[in-house]
C-alpha cells in the first residue's frame, strides 16, 4: 500500500488560468502522490503529484499539480530526489489545451537551459536546450579552410 505525506495539501491551490507564461517561481517543497479526484476503470483513485511553490512576487506559496512533463525535466536537471528540486529557479510556460474533452490550462515547470518543445508525434516534452546542429568554433583556432568544389 502507498504511503502518503499530505502535508502539502495545506493552503490554496495554484490558479493556473491566472499564471502568465515566463513567471518565475521556485518549489518549497518536496513532489509526492496524493489521491486525485478521478478513479481508473478498475474503481481505484488515480494520484497526482502535488508540490508546493512559490512565485515570484508573492509572499504564500501555493499547491501545484506538477504534471509528468516537468517531472522528467526536474529529475534530469537536479536529480530523482525531489527533495534537490527545492528552492531552484524555475520559469513557469502555460498551455491551453484539452485533455479527456475538455479544455483546460497546463502549467509547466521548466528548469535553466531547457524548454517547451512538441516532438514529432505531439506530444509535449520539456527538454534541454542543445545547441544540436549547429557548427562548434574554436576561436583559439584560426578557420579550417573549406573546399570550394565537390560539396
Amino acid at each position: 500500500m502507498a504511503i502518503y505525506n499530505i502535508s502539502t495539501v495545506k493552503g490554496g491551490w495554484i490558479d493556473k488560468k491566472s499564471v502568465k507564461s515566463g513567471t518565475k517561481a521556485k518549489l518549497v517543497s518536496e513532489t509526492n502522490p496524493m489521491p486525485s479526484n478521478f478513479t481508473n476503470e478498475d474503481g481505484s483513485v488515480q494520484t497526482q503529484d502535488v508540490a508546493q511553490i512559490l512565485l515570484q512576487g508573492e509572499q504564500e506559496p501555493k499547491n501545484i499539480k506538477v504534471n509528468k512533463a516537468s517531472i522528467a525535466a526536474l529529475a534530469e536537471a537536479f536529480g530523482p530526489d525531489s527533495a534537490k528540486w527545492i528552492g531552484h529557479t524555475l520559469t513557469l510556460e502555460v498551455e491551453k489545451t484539452q485533455f479527456g474533452g475538455k479544455r483546460g490550462v497546463i502549467v509547466y515547470l521548466v528548469p535553466e537551459g531547457y524548454e517547451v518543445k512538441e516532438d514529432l508525434a505531439g506530444y509535449v516534452h520539456v527538454q534541454k536546450i542543445t545547441d544540436e546542429g549547429m557548427p562548434v568554433i574554436n576561436l583559439d583556432e584560426p578557420p579550417a579552410e573549406e573546399p570550394i568544389g565537390n560539396w
